[in-house]
């Protein structure tokens, strides 16, 4: 328990929760939606150490920690040495993806539980949205008639994924990526001597995934599949060539990469090269970009969209995905381009 803070960003979906424990009318079930790598699982476990803090029980002790554990009280050693009786987590085994109805079903005969140290109960799913069809379904019931003073928080970037039975019962709390600003303030923060704008740029606005590229390479993989994309777009590298290039880096980056690469493209046809920003900005590529079909750029944007979207949802053959989506761009220029 280091920080028993929620990160700044996350103060109104903080003090939304505070205003229904203060009133006595904390749901049963939560849903913590938010983007990726905005902070929802550190968010659920400091709010989950909040609930169940017992210095917290009193008004003058609400008041001290505004709704932040103590880190002091038994309850909150307990929780710092992992084995607290009253926080039931399920998260996937490591060896699988999808969280299987036997591990709800155990996970269902913990949740429902009386607390054994703290007033309450708390129990996490994160993510919830890996959870089986038939895993959902064993946990409705408990979500329809909960335990008394049990409640139970499933952290997910992805509510859609999840049945609408289970939405419905779940007071959703959307914990959005913070504004440019804020994620600026908050890494300098964290690293004062640090240059953040480009990473933070790269990391597509996350703050959090900010900081982890700090310490890779991440910089120079990009620039690699930069030149890749470009040259493959000037039809100076073949499809097959650029995959291998591609195939280097994790389907979440990568893509996208590849849609803002490409959307900046689009910008350029249709409003000129001189508004084109980001790494194609540096690029001499006058001579190409008004050859370009701009219906064929959106139709590769649409197909980044929807591979995204496989990638997450299925098990899509990653390889064969990646040559299709090369070889379209190999065939980006205007039929009356020279």
């Amino acid at each position: 328990m280091n920080n028993q803070a929620p990160y700044p960003w996350q103060q109104h979906g903080w003090e939304l929760l505070q205003q229904y424990r203060k009133s006595d009318r904390l749901p049963h079930g939560l849903l913590f939606n938010g983007p990726s790598e905005c902070g929802k699982k550190h968010f659920a476990q400091r709010f989950a150490e909040a609930v169940l803090c017992t210095a917290d029980r009193s008004e003058h002790g609400a008041q001290q920690h505004h709704g932040k554990a103590c880190g002091k009280c038994h309850s909150c050693l307990l929780l710092a040495a992992g084995n607290h009786p009253d926080l039931v987590l399920l998260e996937p085994q490591e060896e699988k993806k999808t969280i299987q109805v036997d591990a709800v079903r155990e996970f269902i005969q913990d949740a429902t539980l009386t607390p054994q140290i703290s007033d309450r109960r708390v129990c996490l799913i994160m993510p919830a949205d890996v959870m089986t069809s038939e895993a959902a379904n064993s946990l409705l019931k408990t979500l329809e008639e909960p335990a008394s003073n049990n409640h139970m928080i499933l952290v997910t970037e992805h509510a859609t994924h999840l049945p609408a039975t289970i939405r419905s019962r779940c007071q959703i709390v959307y914990l959005p990526l913070p504004t440019q600003q804020q994620s600026l303030q908050w890494l300098q923060q964290q690293q004062p001597q640090q240059q953040w704008e480009e990473l933070l740029n790269t990391a597509a606005g996350a703050p959090l995934r900010a900081l982890s590229f700090e310490k890779s390479d991440i910089m120079h993989r990009r620039q690699q599949l930069f030149d890749s994309f470009a040259a493959l777009i000037s039809g100076q590298q073949l499809p097959l060539a650029a995959v291998t290039v591609w195939n280097e880096e994790g389907s979440e980056m990568l893509l996208k990469w590849l849609y803002e690469w490409t959307l900046d493209l689009l910008r350029g046809r249709e409003t000129g090269v001189e508004n084109m920003h980001g790494l194609l900005a540096g690029r001499d590529l006058s001579n190409l970009i008004p050859s370009l079909d701009a219906r064929k750029l959106i139709a590769l944007i649409e197909q980044l969209v929807s591979l995204n979207r496989g990638v997450e949802e299925r098990n899509l053959n990653r390889q064969m995905q990646l040559e299709a989506l090369a070889v379209s761009y190999t065939g980006l220029r205007s039929r009356s381009a020279p």
